[in-house]
């Protein structure tokens, strides 16, 4: 198990925004889940560029960013809130199969 982060200066809503606004990333990146943002922009650029071949992908892809950022906003609360997340940990389960230790 990787370092837990706390960040009590944390802003949820900023955050949140970040991660919407920067391809589901920069909000992990700020809270410290630098793998997190790393696969999170991967996984989005290559559902925008090669996910047209499927048509579906760019959805997947605005879906995966809506996710991520709700993520960030619920981790972001945790933070504020005193609390210490892993480098890893996801407040939303299913996001869990992307992001595994």
């Amino acid at each position: 198990m990787g370092e837990m982060i706390q960040k009590p200066d944390a802003n949820p809503i900023l955050l949140g925004a970040l991660n919407f606004l920067i391809l589901g990333g920069l909000g992990y990146f700020l809270m410290g889940q630098k793998k997190k943002a790393i696969v999170s922009w991967v996984a989005v650029v290559l559902l925008y560029t090669v996910g047209w071949l499927c048509i579906i992908g760019p959805f997947i892809g605005f879906v995966l960013i809506l996710a991520t950022s709700y993520d960030a906003y619920l981790l972001g609360q945790k933070l504020q809130a005193g609390e210490s997340i892993g480098e890893n940990e996801n407040a939303i389960e299913f996001l869990n199969k992307i992001f595994k230790d």
